[in-house]
């Protein structure tokens, strides 16, 4: 939040600040001698005696605050000059009532975090100076900072009803909606600025707004507006290189990341969206060419390198890696990365674990050794040995719920299903309420068939994880199956395709729980989406089948279950049913 502040300009007659002065001098501390000169001095001279004590105290807060406030001394100091300064600045506002002057007891409450007092003096100033821009701005933030962004927008929305061709104002709105993700509502008061009037600002705003409402053309003539008033908007240029990207405008998109890289103090995330492009234009030499340009700090070095893994890239990835080996010690990081390209990308189990095993149990990345570990050594089914690092690991770290899932797996793939229940039980004991164990102990009970146990564990999940997406689907996906709820299905799947909109088994979930409601128009218009994300699912084929048939289109209904059958589905013989039932 910003504090919005003109210059302050205290005024009077030379003649009596000097004579104040040598009151103050003969005096000694002005916060000692508040009273006997109060009693002494007319009210013209009171006045500006007040000015100066104030600004006596404004003068040693500033030099505490300049140094931090690291001690209780400090702190108890700070308060103390405050609370005096406040008693001084309410007299002199009572006799000259400034904006300047409430701005300044704003200012001695919120930076004191005071948010409640330093609200109540700008209402009280508003009283005084309606519609001032400054105490306006700074109510708004006063709401922010609680998150209460309707009562902040209500501040500005009245100020611009009486001044709607604030500029100032309507930007500071806009970027409240944007905040709150009401790209509308920011997009309608951005749009009646005429052109003439719209600063680089306003056109960043619009095209911000624009983009989220996938008007991507009109976002991209905003934002290139707004780095032709100001071509040094860093933040325009990365918003406009996105979202050349998203149009798969490559080439507009790598010119514009390259022209960034010619920017001061550019961050290191420019140069790695500039690589991952340059990947994505299957381009590795210039990418490698531009990590071997870059910083050399490890934490740049590290992420570039898993651009390339996550690109497949091993070579150039392993090429990266190695400028670590000029450094004494070799960080831990190294051997890790370099287990990962032993792995994937030659296929080494036993490769990767050397390089493992040269991490020592002292590293911030041992947790993540183990699992490594233990994962390479069930791959090479050497499953006693693994356990072992399994069972060091829920002793090292008893409440990383990962190991406990790993141990839950090993006895999932030899079959020994009780004892995988069993690690899980463990895990959920030692690692409370981890959504991760309860999603794999009420994949535990669906297994079985106890859909209700699957439903409580899922609750479970639900309710400390409220926007645990596959949670949210599972559990509306078997109420539709069930035929239960419905309502509440559609609640909870449209939740989590809010949270995942392109995932296609959501939107299957979602198209079978409007089957079910008997909306068989937009279950049509689903499933045809989630088809189109997921081509190759039977049961999504099947649910194709089922809402054909519903909308009376037989032949669409038996492609539907003809392409099921395609991908050899576990109910087949209920499927063929269905195909001799049309």
């Amino acid at each position: 939040m910003t504090y919005l502040s003109g210059n302050s300009k205290y005024t009077t007659k030379s003649v009596v600040i000097f004579a104040l002065l040598a009151i103050l001098m003969m005096q000694g501390c002005a916060q000692k001698t508040m009273q006997t000169a109060a009693l002494q001095l007319n009210p013209e001279a009171q006045l500006t005696y007040d000015y100066l004590v104030y600004m006596d105290y404004r003068s040693r807060l500033g030099q505490i605050m300049s140094q931090g406030l690291r001690t209780p001394i400090a702190i108890n100091e700070a308060a103390k000059i405050q609370k005096e300064a406040l008693v001084v600045l309410d007299r002199i506002i009572a006799v000259e009532p400034t904006v300047q002057l409430y701005l300044d007891k704003f200012a001695l409450y919120w930076t004191s975090q005071q948010i409640d007092e330093a609200r109540a003096a700008l209402k009280e100033a508003l009283e005084k100076y309606p519609f001032n821009r400054d105490l306006t701005i700074n109510l708004a933030n006063t709401y922010l900072v609680d998150n209460r962004s309707k009562d902040a927008e209500a501040v500005l929305k009245e100020y611009l009803h009486k001044k709607p061709d604030d500029l100032l104002v309507t930007t500071h709105l806009a970027r409240i909606y944007l905040e709150q993700k009401k790209f509308a509502q920011a997009l309608d008061i951005l749009k009646v600025i005429p052109q003439n009037k719209r600063t680089q600002q306003i056109h960043y705003l619009h095209g911000k707004s624009s983009a989220a409402l996938g008007l991507t053309k009109q976002a991209i003539k905003s934002l290139r507006k707004a780095v032709k008033a100001d071509p040094n908007f860093i933040e325009a240029w990365g918003e406009l290189a996105y979202l050349y990207e998203i149009e798969k405008d490559y080439s507009e998109a790598e010119k514009i990341y390259s022209k960034m890289l010619e920017f001061p103090d550019v961050s290191n995330h420019i140069r790695i969206r500039l690589i991952e492009l340059s990947l994505k234009l299957n381009n590795p030499e210039q990418a490698l060419k531009l990590v071997l340009e870059g910083p050399r700090n490890n934490a740049f070095l590290l992420e570039a390198a898993q651009v390339f893994l996550n690109g497949k890239f091993f070579g150039q990835a392993s090429t990266i890696l190695d400028i670590f080996t000029q450094q004494k010690p070799i960080p831990d990081a190294y051997y890790f990365f370099k287990a990962s390209i032993a792995y994937e990308g030659e296929s080494n189990p036993k490769k990767a674990l050397d390089f493992l095993n040269k991490i020592t149990s002292k590293s911030d990345h041992y947790d993540r050794c183990l699992q490594f570990k233990s994962h390479l050594l069930m791959d090479m089914k050497r499953n006693d040995e693994a356990l072992k690092i399994i069972s060091e690991g829920q002793k090292r770290f008893p409440e990383d719920a990962d190991f406990y899932l790993l141990e839950a797996a090993l006895y999932s793939e030899t079959g020994q299903n009780d004892l995988a229940e069993k690690a899980l039980l463990r895990g959920n004991t030692n690692s409370p309420d981890n959504p991760k164990i309860l999603f794999q102990l009420g994949l535990t009970e669906e297994k079985r068939g106890n859909l209700d146990k699957t439903i409580k564990y899922m609750e479970q999940i639900i309710s400390k994880h409220p926007d645990h997406s596959d949670a949210l689907n599972f559990v509306g996906y078997l109420l539709a199956e069930k035929n239960e709820q419905l309502d509440r299905a559609l609640v909870l799947v449209s939740r989590a395709n809010r949270l995942e909109p392109d995932n296609g088994y959501i939107i299957d979930s979602l198209a079978w729980v409007n089957y079910r409601m008997g909306n068989y128009d937009d279950a049509w218009e689903l499933i045809n989406k989630a088809i189109s994300l997921r081509p190759k699912q039977p049961e999504l084929w099947e649910h194709y089948g089922d809402i054909a048939l519903a909308l009376g289109n037989k032949k669409e209904a038996e492609k539907g279950y003809k392409k099921a059958l395609s991908f050899k589905p576990s109910n087949k013989k209920d499927i063929l049913k269905k195909l001799e039932n049309l």
